[in-house]
């Protein structure tokens, strides 16, 4: 998932997020700081959790500045943390969903949503494989 961070007057800051590629030291304190299991911090992330996207933007910014305390973390407003599935992840989840035993209009209404992000993110410019389109003309 990509994760941007845009502080009011402030500087774009744009990662990478892999759940997969965590280590496990780290899952833990994320785990401790969060107060539930890693894999409920990887779902509330992806639902929304004001909570679970702060943890994660303390566990993102300790990579630069490893002694950041996570009362440190700015108290930023909602719209300045943007986190966005990649087009493989999206496409993983339709392929899912799709298969999924839902009744077919609840199943149709969410992989209408799941078109709406996978068309915004080939906007962006990225392509499955989690490569960006280069801007370039060439």
């Amino acid at each position: 998932m990509h994760v941007t961070y845009t502080p009011e007057g402030g500087t774009a800051q744009r990662w990478d997020f892999n759940p997969g590629r965590v280590r496990a030291a780290e899952a833990e304190l994320i785990e401790k700081r969060y107060g539930k299991a890693w894999d409920q911090f990887r779902a509330d992330v992806q639902t929304g959790s004001m909570k679970a996207r702060r943890v994660l933007l303390w566990h993102l910014l300790r990579r630069e500045h490893h002694t950041l305390r996570f009362e440190d973390v700015p108290d930023f407003y909602t719209d300045e943390l943007l986190v966005e599935h990649s087009v493989d992840e999206l496409t993983l989840m339709r392929e899912k969903l799709a298969q999924a035993d839902l009744p077919d209009g609840d199943r149709d209404q969410m992989l209408a949503m799941l078109d709406i992000e996978l068309a915004e993110a080939a906007a962006r410019g990225e392509v499955p494989g989690g490569k960006a389109l280069s801007n370039s003309a060439g």
